[in-house]
Protein backbone atom coordinates (compact mmCIF):
# COMPACT_ATOMS: atom_id res chain seq x y z
CA UNK A 1 0.00 0.00 0.00
CA UNK A 2 2.77 2.36 0.84
CA UNK A 3 4.62 1.57 -2.36
CA UNK A 4 1.38 2.10 -4.07
CA UNK A 5 0.85 5.48 -2.71
CA UNK A 6 4.50 7.01 -3.69
CA UNK A 7 3.86 5.75 -7.15
CA UNK A 8 0.41 7.49 -7.15
CA UNK A 9 2.65 10.55 -5.68
CA UNK A 10 5.48 10.29 -8.47
CA UNK A 11 3.06 10.48 -11.22
CA UNK A 12 1.14 13.39 -9.73
CA UNK A 13 4.64 15.22 -9.44
CA UNK A 14 5.91 14.49 -13.26
CA UNK A 15 2.42 14.98 -14.94
CA UNK A 16 0.16 17.37 -12.34
CA UNK A 17 -2.39 19.64 -14.62
CA UNK A 18 -1.62 23.26 -14.74
CA UNK A 19 -4.36 26.64 -15.19
CA UNK A 20 -3.07 28.17 -18.23
CA UNK A 21 -4.01 32.03 -18.01
CA UNK A 22 -5.78 32.52 -21.73
CA UNK A 23 -4.95 36.36 -23.17
CA UNK A 24 -7.45 37.18 -26.15
CA UNK A 25 -5.71 39.63 -27.94
CA UNK A 26 -7.68 41.99 -30.00
CA UNK A 27 -6.32 45.38 -31.45
CA UNK A 28 -4.07 45.20 -29.28
CA UNK A 29 -6.07 45.11 -26.27
CA UNK A 30 -6.75 42.41 -23.71
CA UNK A 31 -10.71 41.16 -24.63
CA UNK A 32 -13.42 39.24 -22.83
CA UNK A 33 -14.39 36.55 -24.63
CA UNK A 34 -17.85 35.54 -24.88
CA UNK A 35 -19.19 32.66 -26.93
CA UNK A 36 -16.69 33.03 -29.98
CA UNK A 37 -18.90 35.90 -30.96
CA UNK A 38 -15.55 37.79 -31.75
CA UNK A 39 -17.06 41.23 -33.20
CA UNK A 40 -18.77 41.45 -30.36
CA UNK A 41 -15.55 41.33 -28.05
CA UNK A 42 -14.49 44.39 -26.20
CA UNK A 43 -11.29 45.88 -23.91
CA UNK A 44 -11.63 43.76 -20.98
CA UNK A 45 -12.60 46.10 -18.44
CA UNK A 46 -13.67 45.44 -14.45
CA UNK A 47 -10.43 42.65 -14.17
CA UNK A 48 -9.11 41.66 -11.04
CA UNK A 49 -5.75 42.96 -13.08
CA UNK A 50 -6.56 46.09 -13.05
CA UNK A 51 -5.75 45.92 -16.99
CA UNK A 52 -6.50 45.17 -20.03
CA UNK A 53 -2.66 45.91 -21.49
CA UNK A 54 -1.29 42.51 -22.46
CA UNK A 55 2.36 43.22 -21.39
CA UNK A 56 0.68 44.41 -18.05
CA UNK A 57 -1.27 41.98 -17.29
CA UNK A 58 1.54 39.23 -18.49
CA UNK A 59 3.72 40.51 -16.34
CA UNK A 60 1.45 40.62 -13.12
CA UNK A 61 0.49 37.00 -13.99
CA UNK A 62 4.09 35.91 -14.15
CA UNK A 63 4.73 37.46 -10.86
CA UNK A 64 1.76 35.45 -9.77
CA UNK A 65 3.97 32.58 -10.53
CA UNK A 66 1.97 31.18 -14.01
CA UNK A 67 4.71 29.52 -16.38
CA UNK A 68 2.73 29.59 -19.49
CA UNK A 69 0.59 31.98 -20.76
CA UNK A 70 -2.04 31.02 -24.28
CA UNK A 71 -2.51 33.61 -26.46
CA UNK A 72 -5.34 33.79 -28.74
CA UNK A 73 -4.12 36.27 -31.63
CA UNK A 74 -7.71 37.27 -32.53
CA UNK A 75 -7.15 39.58 -35.40
CA UNK A 76 -4.19 37.37 -37.25
CA UNK A 77 -6.82 34.53 -36.48
CA UNK A 78 -9.43 36.46 -38.46
CA UNK A 79 -7.61 37.10 -41.14
CA UNK A 80 -5.41 40.23 -40.70
CA UNK A 81 -1.78 40.01 -39.57
CA UNK A 82 0.02 38.64 -36.66
CA UNK A 83 0.34 40.56 -33.28
CA UNK A 84 4.29 39.93 -33.77
CA UNK A 85 5.47 42.95 -31.66
CA UNK A 86 2.67 41.90 -28.75
CA UNK A 87 4.40 38.29 -28.77
CA UNK A 88 7.87 39.00 -28.60
CA UNK A 89 7.25 40.80 -25.59
CA UNK A 90 5.55 38.62 -24.20
CA UNK A 91 8.05 35.86 -24.48
CA UNK A 92 10.65 38.70 -23.51
CA UNK A 93 9.20 38.28 -20.13
CA UNK A 94 10.39 35.20 -19.73
CA UNK A 95 6.23 33.78 -20.29
CA UNK A 96 6.33 30.08 -22.50
CA UNK A 97 3.73 30.76 -24.50
CA UNK A 98 0.76 28.70 -26.60
CA UNK A 99 -0.04 30.31 -29.41
CA UNK A 100 -2.93 30.17 -31.74
CA UNK A 101 -2.25 32.97 -34.65
CA UNK A 102 -4.94 30.95 -37.06
CA UNK A 103 -2.17 28.38 -38.70
CA UNK A 104 -3.92 28.67 -42.28
CA UNK A 105 -0.90 28.22 -44.21
CA UNK A 106 2.89 27.60 -44.47
CA UNK A 107 3.83 31.50 -43.86
CA UNK A 108 1.76 31.54 -40.42
CA UNK A 109 3.06 28.02 -39.55
CA UNK A 110 6.64 28.97 -39.86
CA UNK A 111 5.47 32.57 -37.78
CA UNK A 112 3.83 30.17 -34.88
CA UNK A 113 6.69 28.23 -34.62
CA UNK A 114 9.10 31.23 -34.33
CA UNK A 115 6.90 33.25 -31.83
CA UNK A 116 5.46 30.59 -29.64
CA UNK A 117 6.97 27.75 -27.46
CA UNK A 118 3.94 25.98 -28.23
CA UNK A 119 1.87 26.54 -31.69
CA UNK A 120 -1.52 25.95 -31.96
CA UNK A 121 -2.86 24.31 -34.75
CA UNK A 122 -6.48 25.06 -34.85
CA UNK A 123 -9.31 23.33 -36.88
CA UNK A 124 -11.41 26.57 -37.36
CA UNK A 125 -7.97 27.77 -39.09
CA UNK A 126 -6.08 24.49 -40.88
CA UNK A 127 -6.71 24.05 -44.57
CA UNK A 128 -6.56 20.17 -44.79
CA UNK A 129 -5.85 17.08 -42.78
CA UNK A 130 -2.14 16.86 -45.48
CA UNK A 131 -1.70 20.42 -44.21
CA UNK A 132 -2.06 19.05 -40.70
CA UNK A 133 -0.16 16.16 -40.99
CA UNK A 134 3.03 17.81 -42.51
CA UNK A 135 3.12 20.45 -39.31
CA UNK A 136 3.07 17.51 -37.30
CA UNK A 137 5.79 16.46 -38.80
CA UNK A 138 7.96 19.54 -38.86
CA UNK A 139 7.08 20.59 -35.45
CA UNK A 140 6.43 17.28 -33.63
CA UNK A 141 5.56 17.63 -29.73
CA UNK A 142 6.00 21.50 -29.93
CA UNK A 143 2.50 21.46 -31.97
CA UNK A 144 -0.85 21.22 -30.23
CA UNK A 145 -3.97 20.78 -32.38
CA UNK A 146 -7.30 22.40 -30.94
CA UNK A 147 -10.08 20.89 -31.69
CA UNK A 148 -12.90 23.96 -31.82
CA UNK A 149 -16.65 22.89 -31.16
CA UNK A 150 -20.03 24.47 -31.77
CA UNK A 151 -23.27 22.79 -31.10
CA UNK A 152 -21.31 19.80 -30.29
CA UNK A 153 -19.19 19.51 -33.84
CA UNK A 154 -16.06 20.34 -34.47
CA UNK A 155 -15.47 23.50 -36.81
CA UNK A 156 -13.10 23.34 -39.36
CA UNK A 157 -12.06 24.66 -42.34
CA UNK A 158 -11.09 20.77 -43.88
CA UNK A 159 -13.71 19.10 -45.47
CA UNK A 160 -12.54 16.26 -43.83
CA UNK A 161 -13.48 17.50 -40.60
CA UNK A 162 -16.10 20.15 -40.25
CA UNK A 163 -19.47 19.11 -38.83
CA UNK A 164 -17.72 15.90 -37.83
CA UNK A 165 -18.53 14.83 -34.27
CA UNK A 166 -15.75 14.63 -31.76
CA UNK A 167 -16.06 11.20 -31.82
CA UNK A 168 -15.04 11.03 -35.78
CA UNK A 169 -12.91 13.57 -35.42
CA UNK A 170 -10.60 11.56 -32.67
CA UNK A 171 -10.26 8.75 -34.79
CA UNK A 172 -9.36 11.00 -37.65
CA UNK A 173 -6.69 12.70 -35.64
CA UNK A 174 -5.40 9.56 -33.85
CA UNK A 175 -4.80 7.95 -37.38
CA UNK A 176 -2.64 11.09 -38.00
CA UNK A 177 -0.39 10.89 -34.83
CA UNK A 178 -1.55 13.52 -33.08
CA UNK A 179 -0.56 13.44 -29.32
CA UNK A 180 -1.47 16.76 -27.57
CA UNK A 181 -5.03 18.06 -28.21
CA UNK A 182 -7.08 21.05 -26.73
CA UNK A 183 -10.72 20.89 -26.26
CA UNK A 184 -12.50 24.65 -27.23
CA UNK A 185 -15.75 24.67 -26.67
CA UNK A 186 -17.75 27.92 -28.10
CA UNK A 187 -20.43 27.76 -26.78
CA UNK A 188 -19.21 27.85 -23.26
CA UNK A 189 -16.30 30.35 -23.70
CA UNK A 190 -16.80 33.26 -21.17
CA UNK A 191 -20.37 32.16 -20.69
CA UNK A 192 -19.93 30.35 -16.93
CA UNK A 193 -21.37 26.98 -17.85
CA UNK A 194 -18.87 24.58 -17.15
CA UNK A 195 -16.63 22.83 -19.17
CA UNK A 196 -17.02 20.04 -20.90
CA UNK A 197 -16.19 17.62 -19.07
CA UNK A 198 -17.34 14.42 -20.99
CA UNK A 199 -15.18 15.50 -24.35
CA UNK A 200 -12.39 15.64 -22.57
CA UNK A 201 -12.66 12.25 -20.90
CA UNK A 202 -13.39 11.41 -24.32
CA UNK A 203 -10.31 12.28 -25.88
CA UNK A 204 -7.69 11.60 -22.60
CA UNK A 205 -9.44 7.90 -22.40
CA UNK A 206 -7.91 7.65 -26.48
CA UNK A 207 -4.59 8.66 -25.45
CA UNK A 208 -4.56 12.32 -26.40
CA UNK A 209 -3.01 14.77 -23.68
CA UNK A 210 -5.56 16.88 -23.11
CA UNK A 211 -5.45 21.30 -22.21
CA UNK A 212 -9.47 21.99 -22.06
CA UNK A 213 -10.65 25.81 -22.73
CA UNK A 214 -14.12 27.39 -22.24
CA UNK A 215 -16.83 27.30 -19.66
CA UNK A 216 -14.87 27.16 -16.45
CA UNK A 217 -16.52 28.54 -13.43
CA UNK A 218 -14.77 27.80 -9.88
CA UNK A 219 -12.67 25.50 -8.47
CA UNK A 220 -14.60 22.95 -8.61
CA UNK A 221 -14.23 22.93 -12.24
CA UNK A 222 -10.67 22.30 -12.32
CA UNK A 223 -10.55 19.92 -9.85
CA UNK A 224 -13.29 17.95 -12.30
CA UNK A 225 -10.79 17.93 -14.93
CA UNK A 226 -8.14 16.34 -12.78
CA UNK A 227 -9.96 13.92 -11.26
CA UNK A 228 -10.42 12.76 -15.22
CA UNK A 229 -6.54 13.20 -16.21
CA UNK A 230 -6.91 16.62 -17.92
CA UNK A 231 -3.14 18.24 -18.46
CA UNK A 232 -4.19 21.82 -18.55
CA UNK A 233 -6.96 24.03 -18.10
CA UNK A 234 -7.42 27.25 -20.37
CA UNK A 235 -8.99 30.09 -17.63
CA UNK A 236 -9.89 33.60 -18.55
CA UNK A 237 -13.09 34.75 -17.47
CA UNK A 238 -12.74 32.92 -14.32
CA UNK A 239 -9.69 33.85 -13.00
CA UNK A 240 -10.05 38.02 -14.11
CA UNK A 241 -13.36 38.22 -12.66
CA UNK A 242 -11.96 36.79 -9.52
CA UNK A 243 -14.03 33.69 -9.14
CA UNK A 244 -10.99 32.07 -8.88
CA UNK A 245 -7.81 33.07 -7.30
CA UNK A 246 -3.76 32.60 -8.24
CA UNK A 247 -3.90 32.16 -4.51
CA UNK A 248 -6.53 29.50 -4.54
CA UNK A 249 -5.00 27.91 -7.52
CA UNK A 250 -0.98 27.54 -5.34
CA UNK A 251 -3.00 26.00 -2.67
CA UNK A 252 -4.08 23.05 -5.05
CA UNK A 253 -1.01 22.74 -6.83
CA UNK A 254 -2.40 23.81 -10.25
CA UNK A 255 0.01 26.72 -10.72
Amino acid sequence: MERLRATCSILRVVQPMRVIPVIDLKGGRVVRAVMGLRDFYKPMVNSVYGTCEPIELATRLLLEGFKVIYVADLDSIMGGAVSEGVLRSLRDLGAKLMADIGVADEEKLEKAAELADYPVIATESVPSLGFLSRALESYGDRALVSLDLRGGRVIGRASEISGRTLSECCRLLKALGVRKAILIDFDRIGAYSGPNVEGAKELIERGFEVYVGGGIRDLNDLIALREIGASGALVASALYSGRISAQELRALGLI
